[in-house]
């Protein structure tokens, strides 16, 4: 991307980097549950924390539901007003209360036509399946949902990314009720305090000797430099649960090292649909079989007679083992 200020694409790395690589805030997924009420206790003094909540929490608080969300990052510099990093993402979701989902997640960083790149991911019947855009179903039977589940709740938990970044700043102010798919909700209004807010926490990460790769460091400048100048927006949270049924937030942020470096970010989401009008999470038909080897390679060895199918396919564990 020639011509753009180094800063500002730095800036725009990390904050995709944010909205790709986030952990799932809920750790281990939930046990499926009937949807019928909350599932824990709602803090309402603490509304940003419900933001937080992943997919399978929200099924087990809510019930089935279907989720669509969009982002969008620009980042500018007063040095140059015509450099500008601006990427798009849409993503959806459909949650079942027994614990299947599919997720979709389409980027477009700006590139012009045929730029877009994109994410297909599906859990159904104990066996993930996931594709990349345009590309055909492929079984993942070494995942066991586990990466799924990280892939589905970057793109569920957004605004609760955004939140975080935002920090304690973030003021969230209650403004009454409203109606979202014939349920009650409490809207929430979203603004930044001027009041002085807290250091920043004492650094305990560690890396390898010489530091960070220059892609991380490059995360981190934004990361670690980020000062939050603006946000607005409004939430609306499930009354009887606290799960988020419609968010609309907008942040902005300069950074420590470079006041002129301007990053906003927009993310709104919402339920769309709720119980019975959820259709049920079917795997794809004909997903091709996981592949883990060069075909080419494999094959020329095989017709060679240095390997047969039968000892191959032996030779390859059955499942890699879950992260700790």
């Amino acid at each position: 991307m020639p011509g753009r200020p180094a800063t500002a694409l730095a800036c725009a790395l990390a904050l995709l980097a944010c909205s790709r690589g986030a952990a799932p805030a809920g750790g281990s997924p939930s046990s499926p549950g009937a949807g019928s009420g909350a599932a824990a206790a709602t803090d309402w003094d603490r509304p940003a924390a419900l933001l937080a909540l992943d997919a399978d929490e929200a099924a087990h608080r809510l019930g089935s539901f279907e989720w669509s969300g969009t982002a969008s990052f620009t980042v500018t510099t007063q040095a140059d007003r015509t450099a500008r990093v601006h990427a798009e993402e849409r993503h959806r979701v459909r949650q079942s209360v027994d614990g299947e989902f599919e997720a979709n997640a389409e980027i477009d960083e700006g590139r012009g036509p045929g730029g877009e790149t994109g994410k297909h991911v599906l859990f159904a019947g104990g066996l993930t399946y996931a594709r990349a855009q345009y590309a055909p179903w492929r079984e993942r039977p070494t995942d066991h949902g586990r990466d799924a589940r990280r892939f589905r709740d970057e793109s569920f938990t957004m605004a609760g990314d955004l939140a975080r970044l935002c920090g304690p700043a973030l003021l969230l102010t209650p403004a009454g009720e409203a109606q979202v798919l014939g349920r009650s909700a409490r809207r929430f209004t979203v603004a930044l305090s001027r009041e002085p807010q807290a250091g920043a926490e004492a650094d305990t990460r560690t890396f390898p000797a010489g530091g960070p790769d220059e892609e991380t460091r490059r995360h981190l400048a934004f990361l670690d430099g980020r000062v939050p100048v603006a946000a607005s927006g409004e939430l609306l949270l499930d009354a009887a649960t606290g799960v988020p049924l419609r968010v609309r937030m907008v942040g902005a942020f300069s950074v420590r090292d470079d006041p002129r470096v301007r990053v906003q970010v927009e993310v709104a989401g919402e339920v769309k649909a709720l119980g019975a009008k959820v259709a049920a999470v079917v795997a794809p038909k004909n997903a091709l079989k996981d592949s883990r080897k060069p075909q080419g390679v494999a094959l020329a060895l095989e017709r060679a007679g240095f390997k047969s199918r039968d000892k191959a396919a032996a030779a390859e564990p059955a499942d890699e083992p879950d992260a700790p």
